[in-house]
C-alpha cells in the first residue's frame, strides 16, 4: 500500500498528513512534543519590573491569569482565559473580551531571558520558575 504524505512548512513549525493512520498518530505526538517544549518557556511567573502588582500566571494547560490594573476603571482587575503561543507570538483568549497579541522573545547579546511585550506591557519572569 502506498502512503500518501502532505507536509505543511513554515519557518517555526511543520505539519505533516498521510492517509497512514500510524504515521498520522506518530507525527502527532511529535508535533505535542514540540508544542509542550516550547510552552515550557512561558510556563510560570511574569511580572512587570517595578510594579509586579500586574503579572501574569501561564499554566501547563494552557489557561493563565492575568492580574491587571484598568485605568479607565482605576481599579485591579483579574483576567482569565487560554494562551497559545506560535513562534514569537503570544496570543492571549481572554473570557470576556478580545483576544491580545504579544511579542514573544529571547534577549540579544548574551541575554538569554524571555520577554512579553506589547505597548506599555513588558514582563519579564520570575525567577522561582
Amino acid at each position: 500500500m502506498k502512503t500518501l504524505i502532505l507536509c505543511i512548512l513554515s519557518l517555526s513549525e511543520s505539519y505533516c498528513q498521510t492517509n497512514d493512520s500510524s504515521v498520522n498518530k506518530k507525527n502527532s505526538t511529535v508535533a505535542e512534543q514540540k508544542i509542550i517544549q516550547n510552552n515550557n518557556r512561558i510556563i510560570g511567573n511574569w511580572f512587570i519590573p517595578h510594579n509586579a502588582d500586574i503579572n501574569i500566571t501561564f499554566n501547563k494547560n494552557g489557561t493563565f491569569i492575568f492580574l491587571d490594573y484598568n485605568s479607565k476603571l482605576e481599579k485591579e482587575e483579574i483576567l482569565k482565559g487560554k494562551y497559545k503561543l506560535n513562534g514569537d507570538k503570544l496570543i492571549l483568549i481572554y473570557i470576556d473580551r478580545p483576544k491580545q497579541t504579544f511579542s514573544f522573545y529571547r534577549g540579544s547579546q548574551g541575554d538569554d531571558n524571555y520577554y512579553i511585550k506589547k505597548g506599555n506591557y513588558y514582563f519579564v519572569k520570575s525567577s522561582n520558575h
